[in-house]
Formats: structure tokens, C-alpha cells, sequence
């Protein structure tokens, strides 16, 4: 149940039009994005977010506006954003890769990152698995012998399927979905064994590195790096994935 909650509580982040808000607002919003007030449309964009009014074109329009107006760590996030709500937006994987190559982050994907795009898939194979499983098992010890013969491998491959599923949802855990991921947005961003400026560094992270956030403290966060680290990094040059808004 904990996982399910999860899992709704991202989804109902993440949907919604900016029309919600008003077509002429927008427009208003595109209008100076094209005539090349970057910063103007990027707090346009940033209404529609304070609002909740997510979307997929909502996050691509203000990565391109945050990276007109220099900042190449949020530019990522927004493209990030973008394809979580639509994986098949071409052209915000297109930028996406082309900022990550500019700021020389060039790591390639896990396959756990790759495995955690179809984190919401497993969990339904494995729901379904185990609802094949329950019911050819129940019929397997009926009457005629052929029909339970055939149940019981029934009963035998749900159960694989079950087993598996279940497996890559636990490693994969909600994916990209996972509410305590976030991205270095800075820089110069150092991984500290305390939280505080003057504390030994465990690591220097780059633009566009993910984060899984273990707790915060002050202006301080506690954090678990791809690579396994743990140690604190100033809240300020990191952002959750998907957005918290007060």
C-alpha cells in the first residue's frame, strides 16, 4: 500500500494543462520566450508550476527559457520533467543530451536508470502475475485431469512472471518517479561529510548528477549519490525531480 501511495501521490503531481490557468496567459508566456525576454516568459512558466498546472510542454518551454537565461543545471531538471510526463518528447531528449554534453557530464545510464523508466510496468506484470497465479492454483485441483494439467503450468508461469515482477519493482523502485530524487542544478557542488562549508568533501559532483535525498537539515542535505556515496550537500544547488510545491 505504501508503494501505491507513492506511486499516486507522484502521478497527481504530475498532470494537468497550463490552459488551466488561461489560454491568453500562455500565449503571453510564448510570446516573450520568442521575442527573446528569457527571463520575462521563464516567470510566465513558473506561474503555471506555483499553480500545479503541469505538463510536458510547460517543462520543455522553461528549460528552454532557463538555458537562454544561462542556467544550464535547471534547463536539465525542466527537460528532465518533461520526460517523465512524456518519455517520447524528442526534443527535450534531444537538448537534454546536448546540455548534459556541454557541461561534460557524458555518464551514461544505469541499466537501473534504464530499468526504472518501466518501473509503473513491472508493478502491473506482477499485480497481474499474481491474480493468474492465485486462480490457476484454485482450479488446478479440479476436475477434468486435462484442465488442471493445463492450469498448473498456468499456475507455473504466473508465478515466474509474479516472482520477476516483484523482483524488478523492488530493485527498481519508483524509477524516475521516486519523489526524494533530485539533480544537481550547481556547478560547484561538493559532497561533504558534514553539513557544513568547512567539512572534508567526499566527492565533487557535476551539473545534471541525480541524488536520492535521505533528509534535510537547516540548509543542508543528507544524500546517497549514484555511485553509493553518502554525505551532505548544500540544498541550494540540488532539486527534487518532481517539483514540491508549499
Amino acid at each position: 500500500m505504501t508503494r501505491l501511495r507513492t506511486f499516486l501521490t507522484a502521478f497527481l503531481c504530475l498532470v494537468g494543462a497550463p490552459f488551466a490557468i488561461g489560454e491568453s496567459a500562455w500565449d503571453t508566456a510564448n510570446d516573450a520566450y520568442h521575442a527573446g525576454k528569457y527571463d520575462e516568459a521563464k516567470v510566465d512558466y513558473l506561474r503555471f508550476v506555483q499553480a500545479r498546472q503541469y505538463s510536458a510542454d510547460l517543462f520543455y518551454n522553461l528549460g528552454n527559457a532557463w538555458f537562454k537565461s544561462g542556467d544550464q543545471g535547471r534547463a536539465i531538471l525542466n527537460y528532465e520533467r518533461a520526460l517523465l510526463l512524456n518519455p517520447r518528447l524528442e526534443e527535450a531528449e534531444a537538448n537534454l543530451r546536448s546540455i548534459l554534453k556541454l557541461v561534460g557530464n557524458e555518464d551514461t545510464p544505469t541499466l537501473r536508470d534504464r530499468a526504472g523508466r518501466y518501473a509503473d510496468d513491472f508493478v502491473l506484470f506482477a499485480s497481474i502475475a499474481f491474480w493468474m497465479f492465485a486462480f490457476a492454483l484454485v482450479l488446478s485441483f479440479g476436475k477434468p485431469r486435462v484442465l488442471t494439467h493445463f492450469f498448473r503450468v498456468v499456475c507455473a508461469l504466473a508465478g515466474l512472471v509474479w516472482v520477476a515482477g516483484a523482483s524488478a519493482a523492488i530493485w527498481v523502485r519508483e524509477g524516475p518517479k521516486d519523489p526524494n530524487l533530485a539533480l544537481v542544478v550547481d556547478a560547484a557542488a561538493e559532497l561533504k561529510y558534514g553539513p557544513a562549508v568547512s567539512a572534508r568533501s567526499v566527492e565533487s559532483l557535476q551539473i545534471g548528477n541525480h541524488i536520492q535525498i535521505l533528509s534535510e537539515r537547516g540548509d543542508w542535505t543528507f544524500c546517497r549519490t549514484t555511485s553509493g556515496s553518502l554525505g551532505w550537500i548544500l540544498t541550494q544547488k540540488v532539486e527534487r525531480i518532481i517539483p514540491i510545491i508549499p
